[in-house]
């Protein structure tokens, strides 16, 4: 991030994958709704913190904790976040998004597109490094 997005030689695009049903919509939801006011990282670093807890939960729990997330998330309004949340405003969207990665073979998180390689799982910073800076060229 600080060596390569923040001072712009590269974009940073996150685009959910629904591929743990629930867990998925809701977690991915939630941080949609965060997002909503400018607070997708804050809830998506508080998601992937908290993965255990939300791979535990289910219906009724699973949104109660993401809930629970959003009131640890500053600058929050938290009855816009549950308004979005427990109406699924975010969910169609979502849907649209994960269909179209799955049109493209994207079934699973993460990947990473640095034109024209794709990386599968997790990378260490060099390995990433070393592609970028290739694609920089």
């Amino acid at each position: 991030m600080e060596q390569y997005a923040r001072p712009g030689k590269v974009r940073l695009v996150f685009r959910d994958v629904l591929n743990h049903a629930e867990r998925s919509e809701r977690a991915s939801e939630a941080a949609a709704c965060a997002g909503r006011q400018g607070q997708f990282w804050p809830m998506h670093k508080l998601l992937f913190e908290n993965q255990n807890a939300v791979w535990g939960a289910s219906g009724e729990g699973l949104v109660n904790l993401m809930l629970d997330f959003a009131e640890q998330v500053e600058e929050l309004d938290q009855a816009a976040f549950a308004q979005c949340l427990n109406d699924r405003i975010t969910l169609p969207a979502l849907q649209a998004a994960d269909a179209e990665q799955r049109t493209r073979g994207i079934t699973s998180q993460p990947i990473f597109e640095i034109e024209p390689r794709r990386l599968v799982g997790l990378q260490s910073f060099d390995a990433m490094a070393a592609v970028i800076e290739e694609a920089l060229k």
